[in-house]
């Protein structure tokens, strides 16, 4: 928090104006708590995943907000970092994940993004003999376990409502998600990431009304365990700021579900 000392005084020509009794200097770009922005920077293969919880802004329009918004965040995010823990481990197996926990997560105002690695070296070294078809197809099931597991994390949310429904009134009813891969740099030594990926998985985390989707950009659905087949289809559509002809994955009931006027966005050629 930014926060100086002023003096309030009333110019007779000019009206209000304030005195500065501080360092003006304070004010710099170390408010910004990104460390040094100049500092080298190396691309890292990430899979973006952004939450953003539907109905959010109506919520913190309720009486007092301050009373109630504070301890909401804080038990959601509670519940979302343990169950992504939960959700990762393979229960029959210890000590044994689907993936890699994320490496990065920020807290965006009504979500949170999150940045798993694919870390490409380390899933070849499993078997440096194995066929680069079959080492394609191992990165394909990396990729879909953890869309899968987000899937079913947005499903839990219900869970989630049901806990705190005696604590808070009217909160946000759906947690959505949207997912993209693609390549990022660290700024400031890491302590955040810029990559069209990103500006992908907000785009896609509500968009037309959609709960969950994810861009099909290095992204096989195919490779989707038994439980998933069928269960997303494949579409085109305009992503402002993107680009007008990019192919996404949408939950088939989802789609078939939405109004005509909005399915007149996506596209089948």
């Amino acid at each position: 928090m930014f926060d100086l000392e002023y003096e309030y005084f009333n110019h007779p020509e000019n009206g209000i104006q304030i005195k500065i009794k501080d360092d003006l200097s304070k004010f710099n770009v170390d408010l910004l708590n990104v460390g040094d922005l100049k500092a080298p920077s190396k691309v890292i293969e990430v899979l973006s995943v952004i939450f953003d919880l539907q109905g959010f802004t109506n919520f913190t329009k309720q009486v007092d907000p301050q009373l109630t918004i504070p301890n909401f965040i804080s038990d959601f995010f509670s519940w979302l970092f343990n169950t992504i823990k939960d959700e990762i481990k393979d229960h029959k197996q210890e000590n044994v994940l689907w993936a890699e926990l994320p490496f990065f997560s920020k807290f965006m105002g009504d979500g949170v993004l999150f940045l798993w690695k694919i870390d490409l070296d380390k899933i070849a070294t499993i078997d440096i003999n194995l066929p680069s078809q079959e080492l394609q197809e191992n990165i394909q099931l990396f990729t879909c376990n953890i869309i899968s597991t987000m899937h079913d994390i947005c499903l839990k949310y219900a869970q989630f409502l049901d806990s705190i429904k005696m604590n808070y009134v009217d909160p946000p009813t759906k947690l959505r998600c949207g997912i993209a891969r693609g390549n990022v740099f660290p700024i400031g030594h890491g302590l955040d990431f810029v990559g069209p990926c990103i500006n992908i998985s907000a785009r896609l985390q509500k968009y037309q009304g959609l709960s969950f989707t994810f861009s099909a950009r290095g992204i096989d659905a195919n490779h989707f365990g038994e439980y998933y087949t069928g269960m997303f289809i494949k579409k085109r559509v305009s992503i402002r700021g993107i680009g007008d002809s990019e192919l996404i994955y949408v939950l088939k009931n989802e789609y078939e579900s939405l109004p005509s006027h909005l399915k007149e966005y996506f596209f089948d050629q």
